[in-house]
């Protein structure tokens, strides 16, 4: 269909007296779209691998040549052509806590003919981290023999990112950075697992503060978020590094205590809560009050039951608040504590 159109266009150029000059110019015409789509294909290509930060590499294992496509320079920290591509390089550039877990995965690629798909960091000449994706295979010869290893690799760092802070968003709380609601739920049923298997006992602590609302109204929410922060972060040094302390309300916390073998432990820890918010908050040039009133509840004392259990606190921290500042609460038929002395 081509050949006819191209005939017609000659033959018409020929009656018109101009053979060679249309000929010549009809075929230069063709060759011109031909480069000049080709030269759009290629552009386009360089463009989607520029924009979708894509680099591709080929690694020859016979004679260890490792190519880079221009992208990957940037992507190790370098640019264009300041350093040679070599396997050893691309080693010293992993960062130390992902190396040993990349280099087993490419050497089972190589020696069980999979695929390889994998999320490293590498470290920058400048020390800067960036997380980055990369997908390879092998290519063998028809003695069975790794001969090339090739693939694409991409900079994933603004995506992790964006992962992490949605993942934040969705279990810890923003103002405080303290694990959330749901956070804690997760927590406790793991907590509960570990304690059915350790025969030890899981301990909430449920708080909250007794002074809040005062401030809040008189001082503004400004300064509230700022009162909010610093009891998330007094709260965090009361407990253990293995207790969890989540917000789960305004001005109510809750903290798992697990691997207890007894309410002493309990005790102890929730003594030196209450002389840490026995102390004033300095913020804003003022001293502010904060009491805190807590209600304690035992796994497998008080329930077995998440709901159950958090209710039971809750109650308990209620009793403790409606009698003095700085008493807490136990759920299963234990009197409350009397405030601890200084």
């Amino acid at each position: 269909m081509t050949m006819h159109y191209d005939v017609v266009l000659i033959a018409l150029s020929f009656l018109a007296g101009g053979v060679f000059t249309a000929v010549w110019g009809h075929l230069r015409a063709r060759r011109g779209f031909k480069q000049n789509a080709n030269a759009e294909k290629l552009e386009r290509y360089r463009r989607s691998h520029e924009f979708a930060r894509v680099g591709t590499w080929d690694w020859t294992l016979k004679n260890n040549v490792l190519f880079w496509s221009d992208e990957i320079y940037a992507m190790f920290g370098y640019r264009l052509g300041e350093v040679t591509p070599s396997y050893e390089l691309f080693c010293n550039a992993l960062h130390p806590d992902d190396r040993e877990e990349v280099l087993r995965a490419e050497e089972d690629c190589l020696n069980h003919q999979g695929r390889y798909d994998m999320e490293y960091r590498v470290i920058w000449p400048d020390g800067t981290v960036r997380w980055l994706h990369e997908s390879g295979d092998v290519l063998f010869d028809e003695q069975g023999q790794a001969e090339r290893f090739s693939g694409i690799i991409r900079d994933v760092t603004t995506y992790r990112e964006k992962s992490e802070h949605i993942q934040k968003l969705a279990y810890f709380d923003i103002l405080t950075g303290l694990p959330n609601r749901v956070s804690f739920t997760n927590q406790l049923q793991q907590a509960i697992e570990r304690s059915k298997r350790q025969g030890t006992l899981v301990a909430l602590v449920y708080m909250d503060l007794n002074n809040f609302k005062p401030i809040n109204d008189t001082y503004g929410h400004g300064v509230g978020d700022n009162v909010l922060r610093a009891v998330a972060d007094r709260l965090t040094r009361s407990f253990r590094s293995v207790d969890m302390v989540a917000r789960v309300g305004g001005d109510e916390f809750i903290a798992i205590l697990e691997g207890l073998k007894s309410t002493d432990e309990v005790d102890r820890i929730v003594a030196k809560l209450q002389k840490q918010f026995a102390k004033p908050f300095a913020l804003d040039k003022c001293l502010h009050d904060i009491g805190i009133s807590t209600g304690v509840s035992l796994y497998p004392d008080d329930s077995s039951d998440i709901d159950e259990l958090i209710n039971i606190a809750d109650a308990a921290m209620y009793r403790s608040k409606k009698s003095l500042s700085n008493v807490y609460d136990f759920a299963a038929g234990k009197p409350a504590k009397d405030q601890i002395d200084d």
